[in-house]
């Protein structure tokens, strides 16, 4: 148990580091991969709703502190985003790879409809800004995102599946 919380803590922590170093260096047209919410869907889906919830609160709340957003506006997006993710918990019910990308995907954009959604009632912009915004932003956030979540969502099942035969 220690562990893995500490396994957790720690890759919560580089996540923390390269969104705020490697993910501006990295960006193609000021799109980002949002590595924060890659690892806390991965906890998600480990652990389930509780831890999930919990940890998408404090880990907003550190992001909300470390920018110059609203304060609590990404402590509710990823909370909400680790809640969403945590319903597929791996106890539950086992997900194949391809339906986890999805869900990525998803949970990402889910995250940023949150953000944006806060964002537009604090500064009384229409809701035509989050159209445009989910297809500008967010969608191309999420498959950025999913480029780099395919690398532990397969490896994590076949290295499964290898040690299960």
């Amino acid at each position: 148990m220690v562990k893995a919380t500490f396994k957790w803590i720690v890759l919560f922590f580089i996540a923390f580091v390269l969104q705020s170093t490697l993910a501006p260096i990295i960006s193609i047209y000021n799109v980002k991969p949002d590595l924060l919410t890659l690892v806390l869907f991965l906890l998600a889906i480990k652990a389930g709703i509780i831890p999930a919830v919990y940890v998408g609160f404090f880990l907003g709340l550190a992001q909300d502190v470390y920018s110059p957003a609203i304060l609590g506006q990404n402590a509710l997006a990823k909370t909400i985003a680790g809640f969403f993710a945590g319903l597929f918990n791996e106890k539950i019910m086992r997900l194949d790879p391809i339906i986890q990308t999805v869900l990525l995907v998803i949970t990402v954009i889910l995250c940023d409809l949150i953000f944006l959604t806060v964002q537009v009632v604090k500064s009384g912009s229409t809701l035509q800004f989050i159209g445009t915004q989910i297809f500008t932003t967010a969608l191309p956030q999420a498959l950025y995102t999913l480029f780099f979540g395919i690398i532990p969502i397969f490896w994590e099942h076949f290295f499964q599946s290898a040690t299960k035969r």
